[in-house]
């Protein structure tokens, strides 16, 4: 079973089993503030992932998301926490939009990390802390430069016009 899913129906069957009533598209963060009805949704999908039921890709962060009690309910807290911001079976109907949409932009970037953590010692010396910002902004426009030739557009969808006037080629011509 998917996360998502699971966090879903963990929800569904804590509201059924405590007589509240659940309406798909509802906004359940409310209830769900409720330390009783949390600890259970919080059980449910932490025996799930304790029996195997739901996904879970055994990557090496993963694992180690999974290596103590503690970190899976941490994990799973978020988890819960995540699922219901942005489900929205879960969230009243309501699209998600990031709060601060690209904040995370280098988060997998060993360097970019690093010259983040870099900035963190300096932030007293302006000098040297302005030295690393702009390495810093180099990297993450190189990043997202990388990001941009990666994705792939379908060309053939757009008005010929544009093509045109952008210099590109289909992959017809």
């Amino acid at each position: 079973m998917k996360q998502k899913d699971a966090v879903y129906s963990a929800i569904v069957n804590v509201f059924a089993s405590a007589g509240l009533t659940f309406n798909e598209g509802m906004d359940v963060g409310p209830t769900m503030k409720d330390k009783t009805y949390r600890a259970q949704v919080q059980s449910a999908i932490e025996a799930g992932f304790t029996a195997g039921t739901i996904d879970f890709e055994p990557t090496a962060s993963n694992k180690e998301k999974m290596s103590t009690p503690a970190k899976l309910t941490q994990y799973v807290s978020g988890l819960i926490s995540n699922w219901i911001r942005k489900d929205e079976r879960l969230n009243g109907n309501v699209k998600y939009e990031a709060k601060n949409p690209g904040t995370r932009v280098g988060s997998s970037d060993d360097q970019l990390k690093a010259l983040r953590q870099l900035a963190s010692q300096f932030k007293h010396d302006q000098v040297k802390f302005a030295e690393i910002q702009k390495h810093i902004t180099t990297r993450v426009s190189t990043l997202q430069a990388e990001k941009a030739k990666s994705i792939k557009v379908d060309l053939s969808v757009l008005p010929a016009e544009l093509i045109a006037d952008l210099g590109l080629e289909t992959s017809s011509n």
